[in-house]
C-alpha cells in the first residue's frame, strides 16, 4: 500500500482498514485528531458567518411590504430607511413621504406608518439570520465530533 501522508503526521504504513482516517481535502488524516478537528471547526464557522453576511447583503433576503413590493435587508436599507422613520419622529410629522426603489425596480412612496412596518420586517429579518440560525449552526459545529461531521454540516441562509 502506498505511504499516505497525514496532515501534521506522517505514517510508514497504513493498515489495511481506513476506518481511523478520513479524506481531509486531499489528504487522509486521523478522525479524532483534536488538533485538526478543532481546524475543520474554525473553518466551518468562518464558512458560516461568512455566508450569513453574504446571504443579507446579496439582495435575497427581502421583507415584502405589499404583494409584489419588496424591499432587501441589507444593512445600508435598514440604516437609511431607520433613519428617515427617526426623522419623521423627530419632525413629529407623519404625513410626508419618501421615495424608495423596490427589489422590483418600481419607486414607491412610504409614509412613517409604512416605514415603522418595513424596518421591523427588515429587522426581524437580519435577526432571524444572526440570532436563529447563525447559533444553531455553531451549535452543531461545536458539537460535532469528528472531521466528518463538521464537513457534513450545509450552512445555507436561504433555506
Amino acid at each position: 500500500m502506498e505511504h499516505l501522508k497525514i496532515c501534521l503526521h506522517y505514517v510508514d504504513r497504513v493498515e489495511e482498514t481506513t476506518d481511523e482516517y478520513v479524506l481531509f481535502g486531499d489528504e487522509y488524516v486521523l478522525k479524532n485528531d483534536p488538533v485538526l478537528l478543532q481546524n475543520a471547526k474554525d473553518a466551518k464557522y468562518e464558512e458560516a458567518n461568512l455566508k450569513a453576511f453574504q446571504y443579507l447583503e446579496s439582495g435575497e433576503a427581502v421583507f415584502e411590504f405589499e404583494e409584489g413590493k419588496s424591499i432587501e435587508a441589507t444593512d445600508g436599507n435598514i440604516a437609511k430607511l431607520g433613519l428617515a422613520l427617526v426623522n419623521f419622529i423627530l419632525q413629529q410629522d407623519y404625513s410626508s413621504t419618501i421615495e424608495w426603489n423596490t427589489k422590483e425596480n418600481e419607486n414607491v412612496q412610504l409614509n412613517a406608518t409604512q416605514l415603522t412596518t418595513i424596518v421591523a420586517g427588515l429587522q426581524a429579518i437580519q435577526s432571524n439570520v444572526w440570532t436563529v440560525q447563525f447559533p444553531a449552526y455553531n451549535s452543531a459545529i461545536s458539537e460535532a465530533t469528528t472531521i466528518e461531521e463538521v464537513e457534513a454540516i450545509e450552512v445555507d441562509y436561504e433555506s
